[in-house]
């Protein structure tokens, strides 16, 4: 049997056709498209500087999941080292934070000592940052162990007060542990010579 010219050249053209079609398709995917990266978020620097305010401290306490009361606020006279005093109470205990207008004038008016323990007329729990002093509890009689309630509030106004007032200072009779430690303390004889 014969096969014609006309049928070999459609056969050839039908292959053709063939190749062309796929060839002209589009291949499959080989590499996976990049991902987008996501934006990054900035996260806000939530540490305070000196001079901080007592309404700052008093707005992040009041938003944090305390069961705050406010009492009143005074103020110092001009030339104080006091600016302001916020009165308040979680959990119907005392809490009173105090601006003063410098760290050293704080320190010099209290006469802070973190390393001395809470004596009698001192409140359970007292935490200085900066220029800023915020105590706990009462001030009548000798300061005791308070109870577990008591101390989880004294923690919830620690982890509230830590990131603001970096490093935090306490004095307390029973220490709350804090979420950032103090700088390491360089000496002058492992500093670097000139």
């Amino acid at each position: 049997m014969r096969v014609s010219n006309r049928t070999a050249r459609l056969g050839a053209g039908a292959v053709m056709a063939i190749a062309l079609v796929t060839a002209c398709a589009s291949p499959p995917p080989s590499v996976a498209p990049p991902t987008v990266q996501p934006t990054p978020v900035i996260t806000p620097d939530p540490h305070l500087t000196e001079p901080a305010t007592a309404d700052q401290v008093f707005r992040a306490i009041r938003a944090g999941d305390l069961d705050l009361q406010v009492n009143n606020a005074t103020t110092g006279g001009p030339d104080a080292a006091l600016v302001k005093k916020i009165n308040a109470a979680v959990g119907n205990w005392p809490l009173v934070i105090s601006e003063y207008r410098t760290s050293a004038g704080l320190r010099a008016a209290i006469a802070w000592d973190p390393k001395k323990a809470p004596a009698q007329g001192n409140p359970p729990y007292a935490f200085v940052g900066l220029n800023i002093l915020v105590e706990f509890g009462p001030v009548t009689g000798f300061p005791t162990a308070p109870d577990f309630t008591r101390q989880k509030e004294a923690g919830g106004i620690a982890a509230l007060l830590d990131p603001l007032l970096w490093p935090l200072q306490q004095r307390s009779v029973v220490p709350i542990a804090t979420r950032t430690a103090p700088p390491v303390a360089v000496s002058a004889s492992a500093s670097p010579k000139p």
